[in-house]
């Protein structure tokens, strides 16, 4: 509890008749009557303003998505048992909240509320929109509210301290799946296809039939029965996919506000989503300058909840990838074909031999998909007619990064990589889409 302003104006406006009590001795009387029924008043008013007469409860997910905007509600709660005066009611309520000092909201949410005379339960909804992945903590949440006469203010602390994680986007995944209901994945950019072809899985045998290709012959088959074979295939339902994710000093850069490695890490995500609503195997590898995480590829939606906690706290560090460490990993621990989705960036010819140098380990048995993050920013850059002095130097330094980007990117295009570097908003739209051809064709 604390006096408010209240008081010191009214003590301020007692204190001005002593100006004049030296002529007239009454005065002083009065004003000492005056302070008198002032702290009369002060004491009634603590006595009439109940203590803890609100609550305030916290709700908020307890796993929170990076990037977008994530609902914080706050309910203040009536819980005083004392009776106030007929006509008495408290009418206004602030509240602060806490959010965590490393949210993009950076600051302490404060609300006045206007109180209704029933003491109705009040609720009051904002936002945060975490900047990076990881644990984090709402703090406390206080209350305050004036007494009946104004004079004192109560003020309580409230225990709503929480411990929140903050995953990659999960607000896409659920998106995606809504969209796929309902047959509106045109909306996010998602093409829908058809598979074709005749596969490569092996289904049953049968008897040859004028037009069927000669390497379908079963020969054994033909030499047991004294007739052609024929064997039938069809389209592989079950593939393998491993996610393969840089953490490396490259995956740093920023794109806006948010690091390279989270962008990836939410586009990762969304394939491995998809891809296993696919029945398709998913598994992970995070690497830096060593593995630092191996996730076998599985199936179903379990699968894609264990790699959703092995990626909620992963970040880029300071250290040189060691792509033919991790790629050496990768081909002793798997060794069945699969399509390796590589997650890194790709900065020049030179930076990047070593990774172009690593890759023959894995094309000798999977196929390998390089996905990089393009900065929406430097390709503007490099468009712009300058204007001033450092527009030129500005202009220059992102026609030569553009163009030693599609460098690199062309030496793996010529090694038979396929590559798709597009920006944060089309990153997953983009991949998603190369993944549904690769399936429609049972390329993978």
């Amino acid at each position: 509890m604390r006096l408010t302003r209240r008081v010191a104006l009214l003590l301020l406006i007692g204190i001005v008749p002593l100006a004049f009590s030296g002529a007239l001795r009454w005065l002083a009387w009065g004003v000492l009557g005056y302070d008198v029924l002032l702290v009369i008043l002060v004491l009634a008013d603590i006595a009439l303003t109940p203590k803890g007469a609100y609550t305030v409860s916290r709700a908020v997910e307890d796993k929170l998505s990076l990037g977008v905007d994530n609902l914080v509600t706050l309910t203040a709660r009536y819980q005083s048992e004392t009776r106030l005066p007929y006509g008495a009611r408290l009418r206004q309520l602030t509240v602060r909240d806490e959010p965590p000092v490393d949210f993009d909201s950076g600051r302490v949410a404060t609300f006045i509320l206007a109180l209704s005379a029933t003491h109705r339960d009040e609720t009051i909804s904002y936002h945060v929109r975490p900047p990076a992945k990881g644990d984090y903590e709402f703090g406390d949440t206080y209350i305050g509210y004036d007494g009946y006469f104004g004079l004192i203010r109560r003020v309580a602390r409230i225990r709503t301290r929480q411990d929140v994680r903050v995953y990659p986007n999960l607000v896409e995944t659920a998106k995606y799946d809504m969209l796929a209901r309902s047959g509106r994945l045109m909306q996010v950019g998602i093409r829908n296809y058809r598979q074709r072809g005749e596969g490569s899985e092996f289904e049953s045998l049968r008897e040859y039939v004028p037009g069927d290709e000669y390497r379908k012959i079963d020969w054994a088959a033909t030499a047991r029965r004294h007739k052609l074979i024929s064997r039938q295939y069809q389209v592989e339902r079950a593939q393998n996919i491993v996610l393969v994710i840089d953490a490396g000093r490259n995956m740093l850069q920023k794109v806006g506000a948010t690091a390279k490695i989270d962008y990836v890490i939410n586009t990762a995500l969304m394939l491995g989503y998809v891809a296993s609503s696919s029945d398709d195997r998913v598994g992970l590898m995070v690497f830096d300058g060593e593995v630092r995480t191996f996730i076998p590829p599985g199936k179903g939606k379990t699968q894609v909840y264990r790699l959703l906690d092995a990626l909620y706290n992963v970040s880029a560090v300071m250290v040189e990838s060691d792509y033919d460490a991790a790629f050496k990993d990768l081909a002793a621990r798997w060794r069945r074909r699969s399509l390796v989705v590589l997650f890194t960036d790709l900065v020049d010819t030179d930076s990047s031999a070593q990774m172009l140098s690593a890759l023959s380990i894995l094309e000798r048995r999977h196929r390998v998909l390089c996905v990089t993050v393009s900065d929406p920013s430097i390709v503007a850059s490099a468009r712009d007619v300058p204007e001033e002095p450092a527009d030129v130097f500005r202009k220059a330094v992102s026609v030569q990064v553009l163009q030693e980007r599609r460098q690199a990117a062309s030496v793996l295009k010529h090694r038979g990589i396929w590559t798709i570097d597009s920006p944060p908003e089309s990153l997953s739209s983009d991949l998603i889409n190369h993944y549904l051809a690769l399936k429609a064709r049972a390329g993978i």
